[in-house]
This record gives structure tokens, sequence and C-alpha cells, in this order.
């Protein structure tokens, strides 16, 4: 008879945690065992290259909370894919058009900074002009008023007289040295006009590039380049690794029973526009992680942690 009782007391313990457990094993289900599924090779990224992704990913999570949430396991029914598709190529469409804006804006900064330089040239040759040509006048008057003095007086004497014709021949010499300086100011000022002139022209074209470049690309993106579903992570797009390492980063988050939270800076915020390229949790990614899975330390979490263990040996 006890032995009866005692069975079914058992049996009712196994049924009402089997229950339980069901109930509530996506809740925080660490340390969740995934490896790389597909990937496709029109990505811009190796093999090698995307295992050391994840492991950034992964780190992202594990170093911070400093707990072990991620195994990475060949046999693992949960993989993480990279489904090449419109999005992935729209983004390499929009790197090579941002490439080749970066090119335009820097072209035409060299050419703005150039004028510059070339006007703050002109400037001081234009001052430098005027000083000489004022001490030329000054000689000229000088020269002029000792011309009409002899001549009033009835002529210069011999000895005068050549110092004039000397004074007057290097007054002309200085004339002409003048005229030839303005004239090269003048030239150099309309190089410097045609130059800015071209580049008004490349900020003009750079700018009608960059209004659409933002009518197509400027939209505040969601989370649109990847996915997570029930033992799955879909990747379908990114720029550069470390966009990669969000976007596998914040669906790792959502593996792990995290939702989408406050804060542009979170790396669980619903859309991908102010997150630091500097890649880490912020208060509210780990008040949020904290009241999904808690300390670690809770014994619920050690009974489904022990319920896992031993369902994977079966």
């Amino acid at each position: 008879m006890r032995s009866i009782l005692f069975s079914t007391v058992v049996g009712v313990l196994i049924v009402a945690t089997t229950f339980w457990y069901v109930g509530t094993s996506a809740i925080c289900p660490v340390p969740i065992s995934y490896r790389l599924g597909e990937v496709d090779e029109r990505f811009p990224i190796s093999i090698a290259e995307a295992h050391e992704v994840l492991a950034a990913a992964e780190a992202v999570w594990e170093g911070e909370l400093n707990r072990d949430l991620f195994v990475y396991d060949e046999s693992s029914d949960f993989t993480v894919n990279f489904i090449y598709d419109e999005r992935q190529q729209m983004a390499s469409t929009e790197e090579e058009w941002r490439i080749e804006l970066d090119q335009q804006e820097a072209e035409s900064q060299k050419i703005l900074s150039e004028v510059r330089q070339l006007a703050a040239d002109i400037s001081a040759a234009q001052d430098a002009f005027v000083v000489e040509k004022e001490r030329y006048e000054t000689r000229l008057t000088a020269y002029n008023n000792q011309v009409a003095a002899y001549n009033n007086a009835g002529g210069a004497p011999e000895a005068e007289f050549a110092a004039l014709q000397k004074e007057q021949a290097e007054l002309a010499e200085e004339l002409a040295r003048l005229v030839a300086i303005e004239q090269d100011i003048r030239r150099r000022a309309d190089e410097v006009n045609e130059l800015g002139e071209t580049g008004n022209q490349l900020i003009e074209l750079y700018n009608r590039e960059v209004l659409q470049y933002n009518e197509i690309y400027g939209n505040i993106e969601q989370y649109t380049q990847g996915d997570y579903e029930r033992e799955r992570i879909n990747v379908y797009k990114f720029s550069d690794t470390t966009e990669l390492t969000k976007v596998i980063a914040h669906e790792f988050g959502h593996a792990l029973g995290v939702g989408h939270v406050e804060g542009e800076g979170s790396l669980m915020y619903y859309l991908m526009e102010e997150q630091p390229d500097t890649i880490s949790l912020s208060e509210e990614d780990t008040v949020a992680f904290l009241e999904e899975c808690g300390s670690g330390n809770e014994l619920s979490y050690e009974v489904r942690r022990i319920i896992r263990t031993a369902l994977s040996y079966l």
C-alpha cells in the first residue's frame, strides 16, 4: 500500500514537474547551444569571419553579465543563417553609393581648401602690391615735383639732369613691374574663381546625390537586418562586421527571451540608429535580461538547467 502511494506521489510530481517545465522552458533557456547554419556565398564574409562574429556577439552578453549563456555546438538544432535577398543587395548598393559620396565630399573639400589657400595668397599679394604701388606713386610725385621745379627755374644742372633721367628710367621699370604684378594677380584671381566655381558645382552635385541617397536609404531602420524564430536566427543584411555583430547580438537577446527596450543607444532598442560601434549592454538591456533570467541563482533557474541537461542525454 505504501509503495503504491509512493509511486502515485512520484508520478504526480513527475507530471507536475513536466507541465511546469514545458510551461517555463522558453523562459531564459540558457545555456543556448547553437551553430552556424547556411551562409550564402554572396555575402561578403568567410566562414571563419562568421565564426569570429558569432563569438563576439556572444561576448557582448556573457562578458558584461559574467554568465555562460551560449554554447557553440555543431550538433545543435539552433542555427544562425545568412539568407541573401534584396535587403543585402540593397545594402551592397548603399555601401558603394556611400563610398562614392564620401569620395565626392573629399574632392569638394580638397578643392575648397585649395581655393581658400589660393585666395589667401592672392589677398596677401594684393596687399603687398598696394604698398608697392603707393611707394611708386610717392616716388613718382616727388620726381614730377622736382622736374616742375627745374623747369620753372629754366632748366636743371647737367648733373641733376642725368639723375632725373636715371630716376625716370627706374620709374618706368617699376611701373612695368607693377603692371605685370597686377596682371598676374588678376590672372590668379580668375583661376581661383574658376576653381571655386568647379568646387561649387561639385558641392551642388554632392548635395543633390545626398538628397537622393537619403530618399532611398535615409529612413530609420527597424531591425530588418535579421530576425529570430524558435531555434533559428536569420541574418539578411549588413554593411560591415560591426553592424553584423550588433544584429546577431540583438537576435541573441531575443533568443534569451529579452524583448525590445527603451533607450536609443540600447542593443535591444527596436531601431538600428544610435547604437555605438563599441557594442555593449545599456542599463535597459541589463535590466530586461535580469527580469527574464534573474541572477542565475534562483531555484527555478537551476531546476530548468538540470532538466535540460538531463533531457540532452536522452
